[in-house]
């Protein structure tokens, strides 16, 4: 019986093919899974260790309203994850543990937070944060048909890409360092203590609750203007590409046409009226 080397060959890689895809899916359904059960985990810590002990702390989960305030952030925990939305996990979320703070201000009073259960509940906040931002956007490629050795990939990076990961990974530190000392300095500086004491009588709690939301707001501006405002240049790739696409963008947006469009028209319309001249010549 005669063999047919290529249709063999063919059948194998289609059937390559065939498994390859039949695979990515599956890995990719179990990254999906496995990045959102790090997300509620994580996140759920974040919520016990804000909302939950220091409620129960304080004798505050009594009465309707604030039940639900306290279950809201769990609500909008877990909406994020059905969505798999970066806006909702790392911005709606964080925002949603503040509102039932903002009912009982003695929630995040310095006697229920001591120095020690801050550096916990600080690190449980940064490993959430890591955690969404790393598992959401990062999915493990898919393995390549063949493997080229390239002569570049034994050099290593060039020394102004090693300047640039240096200065990312000082901008990371700063940004878990300062907004946590920022914090810290608020609830547990004995001077600010006693200055709202005398200030604002009987009031401690619910005025170092406001020193804090505006440390947390103050901390957000910084970050926006100068971490990101360094950040930007490099996050937006090649510039003269990204010149040329805001332009493009902007042309867009105008709704009329260039001036290009209007030649192109011209053009047209010559070689069509060319075309009638030409045919009524020769009848």
């Amino acid at each position: 019986m005669p063999e047919f080397p290529g249709v063999m060959r063919a059948g194998v890689v289609q059937s390559t093919l065939v498994a390859e895809a039949t695979t990515a899916p599956k890995t990719e359904r179990r990254w999906r899974t496995f990045a959102d059960v790090v997300a509620f985990t994580l996140g759920t810590n974040v919520w016990v260790s804000i909302v939950i002990l220091p409620a129960i702390f304080v004798g505050s989960l009594h009465g309707t309203w604030r039940i639900l305030a306290a279950a809201l952030p769990l609500g909008v925990l877990l909406l994020g994850l059905a969505r798999r939305s970066e806006g909702i996990l790392l911005g709606l979320f964080p925002a949603a543990l503040l509102v039932p703070i903002a009912v009982t201000p003695a929630m995040a009073s310095s006697h229920v937070y001591g120095p020690i259960r801050f550096g916990l509940v600080a690190i449980g906040v940064v490993a959430y944060l890591f955690g969404v931002s790393f598992f959401t956007s990062f999915h493990e490629p898919p393995q390549p048909r063949s493997i080229r050795g390239l002569s570049s990939a034994s050099v290593g990076p060039a020394e102004r890409w090693q300047r640039r990961e240096r200065v990312y990974w000082m901008l990371t530190g700063m940004s878990l360092v300062i907004p946590t000392v920022l914090i810290a300095w608020v609830n547990f500086d004995d001077a600010i203590e006693e200055y709202l004491g005398e200030m604002y009588p009987g009031r401690i709690a619910l005025m170092t609750t406001v020193l804090t939301v505006g440390a947390i707001v103050l901390w957000l501006a910084i970050y926006h203007y100068a971490f990101l405002g360094v950040l930007r240049p490099h996050r937006t790739g090649d510039r003269d590409l990204v010149v040329g696409l805001a332009q493009t963008r902007a042309d867009a947006k105008t709704g009329k046409p260039r001036t290009r469009f209007y030649f192109a028209v011209a053009i047209a319309l010559g070689a069509m009226a060319t075309l009638i001249m030409l045919r009524h010549v020769k009848g």
